[in-house]
Order: structure tokens, then sequence, then C-alpha cells
């Protein structure tokens, strides 16, 4: 199956939520077996996006990229990095986001899953490896 790096994170959360609860063997193996691969690839895209902050990135004097501390929308501390190209940085890593890659998996049916609940937002996040028939 092919994925783009910008689902990483998503199907991630959703198979996290999924491996969390009893499974039968067969689909939490290849489940299991699927969360590593995936694992690998998110490793391969973050050293990609460490790469372009270190590119864009203003630097400290010992060449360390430089960050800000902001408030996000809940009134959190939230540490960004001060980027001196915000736009080319932006640029890149939306297609970085788009870089697709292979990952040898069939998708499982939802029954093989057995009785587990899951929310709708789990299904939306793992609707490429999750098929839902009627």
């Amino acid at each position: 199956m092919n994925f783009k790096v910008g689902e990483i994170n998503s199907i991630e959360e959703g198979l996290n939520e999924i491996l969390n609860k009893e499974l039968p063997a067969k689909p939490a193996y290849w489940l299991a077996r699927f969360l590593i691969s995936l694992n690998n690839e998110f490793n391969a895209s973050e050293k990609a996006r460490l790469n372009l902050i270190s590119k864009y990135a203003k630097k400290d004097k010992n060449g360390n990229p430089l960050t800000l501390m902001r408030k996000d929308k809940n009134g959190k501390d939230s540490n960004e990095y001060d980027m001196a190209d915000m736009k080319a940085f932006q640029k890149e890593f939306m297609q970085l986001n788009e870089e697709e890659f292979e990952i040898d998996f069939k998708p499982i049916k939802l029954e093989m899953l057995g009785d587990i609940k899951l929310k709708p937002i789990t299904l939306a996040r793992l609707g490429k490896i999750i098929i839902i028939e009627e």
C-alpha cells in the first residue's frame, strides 16, 4: 500500500489506540508489524524534518536552531523554531508531507478485529488500513 508522509501521525495514533485493546491474534500480529514499518518511515521523515529545521532556522552562537517561547491556543507554553525563512521552510515541509512510500500490507476487515468498540475518529485515522464492509 502507498502512504504519504503526512499521514503517518494520524495512522499511528489510531493504531496505538486499537493495539492497546484485546484483539484476535492474527490481526494483532499484522497491525503490530505494520506499526513497526510505519515507525521506520516516521524515523526517516523525522530526520528529514530536523534537517529542514536546521536549514531554515536561525542559529545560536553554537549553531543550534533557536526557539521562541509562545502560548498555544489553550494558553500553554509552546516552543517554536525561529525560522529565518518561514515560507521556504513551509514549502519544503509540505513537499515532504506529500512524499509517498510503500508498506507491504493488505487492509484488514473491521470484522476481523472482533467485537472491540472504536471511536469514529479512530476509524477515520485508520481508513486506509481497516476496511468496513456492509
